[in-house]
């Protein structure tokens, strides 16, 4: 009965998912186990949060805890996707030159080519609604991070469940693949032989790229207002101008256009001023990262997961399919296995999980990772869009 909800106002709701990932991230740093590697806290709060709503302990036939659940999405995500967009600088992706560009965006079509063949093989056993939606979803986050799956889930309508799907899917398939890819490296000197790629090549680029690290520092109050101050102020003009240009162009949804905006003008922020260099934007950025995860995937039930088994054989299909042709990439363009290894966390991984490939490969490769995931962040959104509506036109 509805008397007995736990939770029942949007203060609660918001409290209560707080709680959770403060208790779990918190039990993380006190005790930490080796078995956090495969089952990250990330996960472990999603399914925290899928048994509260399973067994009731919010309810979304509660208007107060719905209404808040979607305004917290509707300007959270954009905010999100601003902190991303800023770190962008547009001059550097030109620096690292047109062979790691052209291996970069091979990696994109690789991934979107396993899509189609996967839509086109499982799309019947998979009996679900909305798979277009889903796979364009999946692809926005498999070729950006995850503030394009939120842009991409929110700008085609993709529906909780489904969402829930990829989301399970996506942190599922990605840990394990950061691994292999990070257990990959004894083998480079083999396949560096085979295709004939040179990994002096990556030092001389990164070279061109490092300039003077800057130190870290405590964000101060000044930093957390620029951010804020500006992040939503961007936020607010993207709502209005995505009203207004959707209004004009009815073909494409105002919440397409929003996230347009405000990744253009995030980029175009973080390319001519020193923006994306304010401490606290990437705590900032990665922190709503997660509380959006929790938030969205507050009203799932478990019994939505019937399908997580064909969702999964999708995905290491469409990884395998990755490979081969990274694989015959790297052989015509003479690529070595870092640079391949690279590439593929960039697309896949994202932001935050590059830089940690990118570590094990050596220092050299981790500026470079730290660009491609930041071209993988603003072209995301759009690679996805395509995909759902290829995908649409195939049928």
């Amino acid at each position: 009965g509805g008397k007995y909800m736990l939770v029942t106002s949007g203060l609660s709701f918001v409290a209560a998912l707080l709680a959770i990932n403060a208790f779990v991230f918190w039990i993380v740093k006190k005790y930490p186990l080796k078995i956090y590697k495969f089952l990250p806290p990330v996960i472990i709060v999603f399914l925290i949060v899928v048994c509260c709503n399973t067994f009731g302990v919010w309810s979304f036939s509660n208007k107060a805890v719905s209404s808040m659940r979607s305004n917290i999405l509707e300007y959270m995500v954009p905010f999100m996707v601003f902190c991303i967009a800023v770190q962008c600088d547009f001059k550097k992706m030109v620096k690292i030159g047109p062979k790691l560009l052209a291996v970069f965006l091979c990696t994109t079509l690789s991934i979107c080519i396993g899509m189609v063949v996967v839509y086109k093989c499982f799309a019947g056993p998979l009996g679900l609604q909305q798979i277009p939606q889903s796979f364009g979803t999946w692809t926005a986050s498999f070729t950006g991070g995850i503030e394009n799956l939120y842009a991409v889930a929110g700008a085609v309508g993709l529906s909780d469940e489904n969402l829930a799907n990829v989301l399970l899917l996506i942190n599922l398939i990605f840990r394990p693949w950061m691994t292999i890819l990070i257990v990959m490296v004894p083998f480079a000197a083999r396949f560096n032989k085979w295709t004939g790629g040179k990994p002096e090549e990556i030092d001389v680029i990164a070279s061109r790229l490092d300039e003077t690290k800057r130190e870290k520092q405590i964000p101060t109050s000044l930093d957390l207002f620029m951010i804020m101050g500006v992040g939503l102020v961007i936020v607010a003009f993207g709502f209005h101008m995505g009203d207004f240009l959707g209004a004009l162009i009815p073909a494409v949804p105002a919440q397409v256009w929003l996230y347009l905006m405000v990744t253009a003008i995030g980029v175009i922020i973080g390319t001519t001023t020193e923006f994306g260099y304010i401490n606290g934007l990437e705590l900032i950025g990665g922190t709503l990262a997660i509380f959006a995860l929790s938030v969205s995937s507050s009203n799932v039930d478990l019994r939505s997961f019937a399908n997580a088994g064909v969702f999964f054989l999708s995905g290491v299909t469409v990884l395998l399919i990755h490979v081969i042709i990274m694989f015959l990439v790297a052989k015509l363009m003479k690529v070595d296995l870092c640079t391949l290894g690279i590439a593929s966390i960039a697309n896949i991984g994202g932001v935050s999980s590059a830089p940690v490939v990118a570590a094990a490969y050596g220092k050299s490769y981790q500026s470079i990772s730290v660009i491609m995931a930041a071209i993988g962040s603003m072209i995301g959104t759009f690679v996805g869009l395509g995909m759902c509506n290829l995908l649409l036109m195939m049928g």
